[in-house]
């Protein structure tokens, strides 16, 4: 049985949650630290591995002794460019043997340890319905900021949807809501709409949450989607506003064909893309490392 080490500061949604979560779930003991770890008070011939993940809303963790840490050390980057640098000195912080990208692999070469492509997925203990299309309330949904700074692109798609939709079409645009209260919304919703940043083009957890919560996701293009999803097969794309309209017009009238895609979306993430898959990604890791 396998016994890993976790460093982050810890909140109910944060990535770092949902792969302990995973982790704990296909049997693997946590040891978890949110503030700080002195690895010169652990037996760290107790555990096969230590995993620090980025957590920007609460301090860094402070890392006393990592020299002396001879197992496999992980770190896993959740954001691209916005905290680039942060991210670089506190891979040197944690001496991590690999760091784990989420996304922005054009960055990879930034770091000077080994990286490996780590991308979010669903937790099915929350995101997780296969409610049909035509059984769902809310026509289409998006949840999350409209900042017109990081977000006009968004900002100005959502105003466009509301003006050729809102008189036929119950339509959800909050900017406040999480965990089972967002799975609510997204279960019940045959569309969820989705847009990376103006400038920073990311592949986001909306994605995995809307997929798994099996409404028919739209997304504008972001480095890195291909090695996840298959375009019109697991999402409808877009590349401008009126493409977007003319889409999700045919598919509120097609709502057969908009099943397919969803449900389609929804089986590969159970299959492919949950966070039990991911701890067993990290598992694969640590034997890897430990056999080199």
């Amino acid at each position: 049985m396998k016994k890993i080490i976790m460093c982050y500061g810890k909140t109910r949604y944060t990535p770092g949650r949902y792969l302990e979560d995973g982790l704990r779930n296909i049997g693997v003991t946590i040891d978890l630290y949110e503030k700080s770890v002195d690895f010169s008070e652990i037996n760290l011939s107790d555990y096969d591995a230590v995993v620090f993940v980025e957590s920007p809303s609460r301090p860094s963790i402070k890392v006393k002794n990592i020299e002396l840490v001879t197992i496999p050390k992980f770190f896993w980057v959740h954001h691209g460019e916005n905290r680039l640098d942060t991210n670089l000195q506190l891979a040197k912080r944690y001496q991590a043997d690999v760091v784990l990208m989420a996304h922005s692999l054009h960055l990879a070469k930034k770091f000077s340890s080994p990286v490996r492509f780590f991308p979010f997925g669903m937790s099915k203990d929350i995101f997780n319905c296969n409610k049909e299309l035509k059984d769902r309330n809310i026509d289409i949904a998006s949840v999350g900021s409209n900042d017109a700074g990081f977000y006009g692109k968004r900002r100005m798609a959502i105003n466009t949807i509301k003006g050729h939709f809102s008189s036929k079409y119950r339509l959800s645009f909050d900017r406040k809501a999480y965990l089972h209260d967002l799975a609510k919304i997204y279960g019940n919703s045959k569309i969820v709409y989705n847009q990376s940043a103006n400038a920073i083009k990311s592949i986001n957890m909306r994605l995995f949450e809307g997929m798994g919560c099996g409404a028919l996701v739209f997304s504008d293009y972001v480095p890195g989607m291909e090695k996840l999803f298959i375009e019109n097969t697991h999402y409808v794309s877009f590349k401008d506003q009126d493409e977007l309209i003319e889409k999700m017009d045919y598919y509120l009238k097609n709502t057969e064909e908009a099943q397919v895609i969803a449900t389609a979306a929804y089986e590969h993430l159970l299959n492919n893309h949950t966070y039990e898959h991911r701890a067993n990604e990290i598992i694969e890791l640590i034997e890897e490392l430990g056999n080199n």
